[in-house]
């Protein structure tokens, strides 16, 4: 009798196992650099919770943008407002999904052993500019990415002209690579991609700071709609908030 019961009960817990695989999902999720950071933490919270798993891809703007445009397929997808309004033109995105999520400004990155120059008010930016010795930025070619933002920066601020024969122009982890180095001074950057083997000098004072805005959606071709609507609402919710600000960026809810 007593082996009967055992048996019942062994014969029990493998279907409910067998039930809870086959109720998991995968969901696609891809979306751009910048926001990696936060919806790591985000997406860990989600599968956590919902039990399904997420098969995450992150490129530069310019690779998601590609990846989706060739047809690639994912179920959700966070990238910058006006990438999501182009896919949303082809007919990507289910609208009725898309929320806005977060928005991430510039800041200055320095070696892990240098004192940080005073950038608190648009006056001491501007003289950290015109004392460095040599300054990096993104590529202002790259869509939606930090190098036009901070040659906006740059020329609001009135020194373009006079600082242009400094500015280096370099990958993100290959300008922060030398940063640490110590063969380029500053550099700047999205404060969410400065990385650990440098050091975070501070954001772009708000007079002359400039944002990129992001936005997250289902997308049409979802395979698990439902999953990536709730992954959605998981990555705009109240909760995912600390997520986004621990990365230093701003949620916009």
């Amino acid at each position: 009798m007593r082996a009967n019961y055992k048996w019942v009960i062994g014969a029990l817990a493998a279907v409910l196992v067998s039930a809870s695989m086959a109720a998991a999902a995968e969901v696609k999720l891809i979306s751009v650099g910048g926001v990696k950071v936060a919806l790591e933490k985000i997406v860990a919270d989600y599968a956590k919770a919902s039990g399904n798993t997420v098969n995450y891809t992150v490129g530069s703007p310019l690779a998601v943008s590609q990846k989706l445009a060739a047809g690639e397929i994912y179920d959700v997808v966070v990238q910058a407002t006006p990438a999501m309004d182009d896919y949303a033109k082809l007919g990507g995105l289910k609208a009725e999904t898309r929320i806005k999520v977060a928005r991430g400004g510039i800041g200055m990155a320095v070696s892990k052993e240098a004192t940080p120059p005073d950038i608190v008010t648009p006056a001491a930016f501007k003289q950290t500019l015109m004392d460095a010795k040599s300054i990096a930025m993104t590529d202002t070619t790259m869509p939606n990415g930090s190098g036009i933002l901070t040659q906006t920066i740059f020329q609001n601020s009135g020194v373009m002209d006079a600082i242009k024969p400094k500015i280096k122009v370099v990958g993100l982890d290959p300008g922060q690579q030398q940063i640490a180095k110590g063969e380029i001074e500053i550099g700047f950057f999205n404060i969410s991609e400065i990385r650990p083997f440098v050091k975070y000098g501070g954001p772009v004072p708000a007079p002359l700071q400039q944002y990129t805005n992001y936005d997250a959606a289902v997308t049409a071709k979802a395979t698990a709609p439902d999953d990536a609507a709730t992954l959605v609402k998981m990555i705009a919710s109240i909760p995912a908030q600390e997520h986004w600000r621990s990365a230093g960026m701003e949620p916009v809810h």
